[in-house]
């Protein structure tokens, strides 16, 4: 009776959870959108893995230039760019970078996140749409990102 009674709450327990797992969350579907991730390899070691994700298409009128957090992880640091990597959106290098998340961005939450990673807010010029982001290192190739 109490195996039966112990797999009951069992079932009860899980069925709960699935349906927690199950449910709809448009903002992360939304985030999905507008997420990339990318990797640049040499001989099949990631040298550097970054994740993208365009604001303006999820945060609409927060921001007037093309606005990216961006998550970094490379064997430099992990920082976005130093003296092995390089960042570029359309051409144009980045007006302003940032390690200051806005408090309104709960990245953490977002598809891809790792805590292993740095992330920062990333601003360009306008250069109009599609959007490339280019990462470029001296010595192991670029990646590029596409946004519409």
């Amino acid at each position: 009776m109490k195996k039966f009674l112990f797999i009951l709450l069992l079932i009860f327990f899980s069925g709960c959870s699935i349906k927690q797992a199950l449910k709809h969350d448009p903002f992360y579907e939304k985030t999905l959108k507008y997420t990339q991730r990318t990797q640049i390899l040499n001989s099949l070691e990631t040298k550097a893995l970054i994740d993208a994700v365009y604001l303006n298409g999820l945060y609409k009128n927060k921001f007037q230039n093309p606005t990216f957090l961006i998550g970094v992880y490379n064997d430099f640091d992990n920082q976005l760019i130093n003296q092995e990597f390089s960042i570029c959106l359309n051409g144009q290098k980045p007006v302003k970078i940032s390690s200051k998340i806005p408090k309104f961005i709960l990245y953490k939450t977002f598809p891809f996140y790792n805590s292993w990673m740095n992330y920062y807010l990333v601003k360009f010029p306008d250069t109009g749409k599609p959007y490339i982001l280019e990462y470029k290192s001296k010595d192991w190739g670029e990646v590029k990102l596409f946004f519409k």
